[in-house]
């Protein structure tokens, strides 16, 4: 769609004047692209013209925003007063309308900082004047499309969160560190998985609890950022961070992630596989790196494929990661010596973190791993301060950069200098504009996550399904900005490659990325806007107890077949690796001697019924020359196999279909080819009809039919597979009656005509009735 026709359709009806002309200035442009020649005073008209739009939409965007925020201050106000409960909904609204203004107004600069780009591009393709450079300078003086939006969110999230409590106040503000910033030597283990979770630190005592956590990624477009923002904040609020060191308050700090592996990139690989029990080791902290005194050190343990991950951290200070990453003792030494006198910690709590640190370190030093990939990004929080119940976290501006130095026998690449950690020329100053494009890869989309802390049998809250549903969100399954980064950035070295890359296309950021569902059955999805609601949690708890079951019945199944069917003869290199492929062989726990074949049916219940009489036997056999005439029995059927310890099935993954324009050519084709067909035999009916004698007067009859019957299929099957199209279903497509049917009359038609051509003589139209 063309920009103009996009710009009429988005266009918010009460601010349509203030929008920009665009239009008018292509009207002014049409003397240019007819080849006539652009004058001086053309171009001072044009620019003149361009100046005023501008002016008039920065003047509007300032208004606006003066606007939005007196009303935030006038409705803070009223609900500082303490009105009566009554008046809460009506409260509640109005807050709701100025939210709904932020997200107008920043779709209203959007769309005309986008319009000022492309006109003022057409005006230098079509002119022998540039424009660019000037103008750019002049929509820097009117920074109407650099509105931050983020002192306008914490206002809306203190409005709604006072709302929310009937006019209390809470204070959603907190440090911007690491949780356990005060020490280095502190532990935390956490977990997503329905496990027993420990956690010690700070002075608590270990506490133990059942976690049942949901964990849901999703991909969002950067236009539909603030819109997500204001929904979220309806029901949660965002946690405010404070930047000590430039005195202010960020609602989305900085946060960097710094992986290891090695050079055979073991831990990608398996974590590409979900291999139960693969760990990653990472270093992750807010803000910037120099003498940041509050990086976690992560253990992340996959627990297993549906059940997320076990991490274990404890925070050190920049000076000595260094030291510890080439196996120096001198940070656990001294944080050891610290807890022991400084903190009061027990000597349960030494133990654990002196473990955890070796362990750590040793897996380092075992499996020679070094930093190879940092990933950067914003973190918006939204969350109740004390309620993990449901959490929220928008990652904006993603970005993947190489770490790796000298790590490849074919690269000797110098990316840290001696004695660092880290590249010292990427910090924090994004989009990195210093670094080669080799070296780092910035992510089209940001991503979403959402953490549900739930108890066993609750539904998800209604707000989160809507949100799910309202098309601003398309679910990344098992989405991982490691992986994602060693494929993208080492990708001439990797062995596998995730299943979700396919799907993103970074020259078309248009339009989100449809990544295959891992819901087992369309049929099981609600009806309600993109079907993406999630069963409740004791459906999933069911479901999981039930393949339990059924793998344990698998086992005791296997166990009792392989000893009830020893191997017979003596194994060589040439026995079948699936053994023996007899009555007895078993697939996933099913015993097909029990279970009897199509043949044995067939026979079986002949002889119980008594009809093997010969014309049944004559009905078979013309079936199975039927069949295998068409195709349908050509390929043998494959008889199921013992699968060897330890390799399961994998699961039947429902990718919805991506359609693309060439589907509809290609019906499109094969409808014209239909109708080409059926019009020439259309043709060749009338003629024979009305030139031909008495045979050829019947065969057109016959002709013509057949013509008929063509032309009417062809429509039907065009807009049968059309509306399969629009519906994006599986299928089927293909059809193999009709063709058939059509081919069997023209057939009939020829003989008929040859027929009656060779048997009828001297033929008149009376002599066949």
């Amino acid at each position: 769609m063309k920009f103009g026709s996009r710009l009429k359709d988005a266009i918010y009806p009460e601010w349509q004047e203030y929008y920009i002309d665009y239009d008018g200035l292509k009207k002014k442009l049409r003397k240019a692209e007819k080849d006539r020649p652009f004058t001086e005073k053309d171009e001072t008209e044009f620019v003149e013209v361009l100046d005023n739009n501008l002016e008039k939409i920065y003047a509007f965007h300032q208004q606006k925003l003066e606007e939005i925020k007196s009303r935030i201050d006038s409705w803070d106000q009223v609900i500082a007063s303490q009105p009566d409960p009554s008046e809460m909904g009506r409260v509640q609204e109005n807050i709701n309308v100025i939210a709904d203004d932020v997200n107008r107004l920043a779709r209203f600069s959007r769309l005309n900082y986008t319009g000022f780009l492309k006109i003022v591009k057409k005006h230098d393709r079509h002119t022998n004047y540039i424009l660019r450079p000037m103008f750019m300078v002049r929509l820097n003086q009117c920074p109407f499309w650099k509105q931050d939006d983020d002192a306008l969110l914490i206002k809306l999230s203190e409005l709604f969160s006072k709302a929310r409590q009937g006019g209390k106040e809470m204070s959603f503000k907190k440090p911007l560190a690491i949780k356990s910033q005060e020490t280095n030597g502190e532990v935390t283990s956490s977990t997503t998985a329905p496990q027993t979770t420990t956690t010690t630190g700070g002075g608590a005592s270990a506490t133990d609890r059942r976690r049942n956590t949901v964990v849901k990624r999703f991909f969002v477009h950067t236009d539909n950022i603030l819109e997500l923002k204001t929904f979220v904040l309806r029901h949660l609020p965002v946690l405010v961070y404070r930047d000590n060191s430039l005195k202010q308050d960020n609602i989305d700090p900085p946060i960097s992630s710094l992986y290891l592996d090695n050079a055979g990139l073991e831990t990608y690989n398996s974590r590409v596989e979900s291999a139960e029990g693969s760990q990653v080791i990472r270093l992750r902290w807010y803000g910037s790196a120099k003498n940041n005194t509050t990086i976690a050190v992560e253990r992340r343990t996959l627990a297993d494929e549906e059940h997320g991950e076990l991490t274990d951290r404890f925070v050190i200070k920049d000076k000595y990661v260094e030291g510890f990453l080439r196996g120096e003792q001198t940070f656990i030494d001294k944080s050891v010596t610290k807890m022991r006198n400084n903190m009061g910690k027990s000597e349960q709590d030494v133990a654990r973190f002196q473990q955890l640190a070796k362990d750590v370190q040793h897996m380092i030093m075992e499996n020679h791993m070094h930093p190879i990939l940092r990933t950067y990004y914003r973190r918006t929080a939204f969350q109740i301060p004390g309620d993990t119940r449901v959490r929220m976290a928008l990652d904006t501006d993603l970005c993947f950069i190489r770490e790796d130095s000298g790590l490849f026998t074919d690269d000797k690449t110098v990316r840290r200098a001696e004695g660092q950690w880290h590249r010292s020329d990427a910090d924090i100053e994004y989009p990195f504009p210093k670094l080669p494009t080799s070296e780092v890869n910035r992510y089209p989309y940001a991503t979403f996550e959402i953490k549900l802390d739930l108890p066993p049998g609750t539904s998800e809250p209604e707000w989160i399904v809507d949100l799910e549903e309202s098309g601003i969100l398309e679910e990344a399954h098992h989405f991982s900005k490691f992986v994602h980064g060693i494929a993208l950035m080492f990708d001439t070295r990797v062995a596998l490659l995730p299943y979700w890359l396919a799907q993103i296309d970074e020259d078309v950021v248009e339009q989100l990325p449809v990544l295959p569902s891992q819901t087992p059955s369309v049929s099981k999805k609600s009806h309600k806007g993109k079907d993406k609601a999630s069963p409740p949690l004791s459906l999933l708890a069911t479901e999981d107890q039930e393949q339990q079951d059924q793998q344990q019945a698998t086992l005791r199944y296997r166990s009792s077949m392989a000893t009830s069917s020893p191997p017979s003869g003596r194994v060589t290199e040439r026995t079948s690796l699936l053994g023996n492929r007899g009555s007895s062989t078993s697939y996933m726990g099913t015993n097909n001697s029990l279970l009897p074949t199509s043949s044995q049916d067939a026979s079986t219940s002949s002889d119980a019924l008594g009809h093997d009489d010969t014309t049944t036997q004559m009905a078979q056999k013309f079936t199975q020359i039927w069949n295998q005439w068409i195709g349908r029995d050509g390929e043998p059927i494959r008889e199921p196999v013992v699968l060897p310890p330890g390799v399961r099935v994998p699961k039947k993954v429902v990718t919805p279909l991506r359609v693309e324009p060439k589907v509809f050519f290609a019906n499109e084709r094969t409808y014209f080819s239909w109708m080409s067909l059926g019009t020439l035999l259309s043709t060749f009916s009338l003629a024979l009809f009305n030139a031909g004698d008495a045979v050829g007067k019947v065969s057109g009859v016959v002709y013509t039919l057949v013509a008929l019957s063509t032309l009417i299929y062809g429509m039907g099957l065009y807009y049968r597979r059309r509306e399969l199209i629009r519906a994006r279903s599986p299928g089927p497509y293909d059809e193999t009656t009709g063709p058939t049917v059509i081919c069997v009359a023209l057939m009939f038609a020829v003989g008929l005509n040859a027929y009656l051509k060779f048997t009828v003589h001297a033929p008149t139209l009376f002599y066949f009735f």
